[in-house]
């Protein structure tokens, strides 16, 4: 395996999350994917190409790589919030509070648990994701 440094790896990521907000989704994936194979000990690219299937409303794609990047880094509040996200966007809301409440407890203090915490709150306060209708 050739080993490539850090900031190399930080550039190429830049460069696939520059790719996704731009829209080229499979370029966007295909970036990510390559990180995962360059930096196979972190779970970062895999949460990141789960951005990618999330974008493009494909939450069971998401959440397959969100599981993939828990598998490899089980106490990874960053995984454990996306995934949360998706399992909410998918409808599975009692899902997602685990999930989202694992990474809330995981990082009390930082952006992952921020935005689980942020997250729980909307689902406590009612909010309904765009494409999901209200159940009576």
């Amino acid at each position: 395996m050739v080993a490539v440094e850090r900031n190399d790896l930080v550039v190429l990521m830049e460069g696939g999350y520059l790719l996704l907000r731009m829209g080229r989704y499979d370029a966007a994936r295909e970036v990510f994917e390559g990180v995962s194979v360059l930096a196979p000990d972190t779970e970062v690219p895999h949460v990141a190409a789960g951005s990618v299937f999330f974008a493009q409303l494909k939450y069971d794609q998401a959440i397959q790589h969100y599981k993939k990047a828990i598998l490899l880094k089980p106490d990874s509040a960053f995984a454990h919030a996306y995934l949360g996200e998706s399992l909410f966007f998918k409808g599975k809301k009692e899902d997602a509070v685990v999930a989202l409440e694992k990474a809330s407890t995981l990082e009390p203090a930082g952006k992952s648990g921020e935005f689980a915490r942020a997250l729980l709150e909307a689902i406590k306060n009612g909010y309904v994701p765009p494409g999901q209708m209200t159940q009576h």
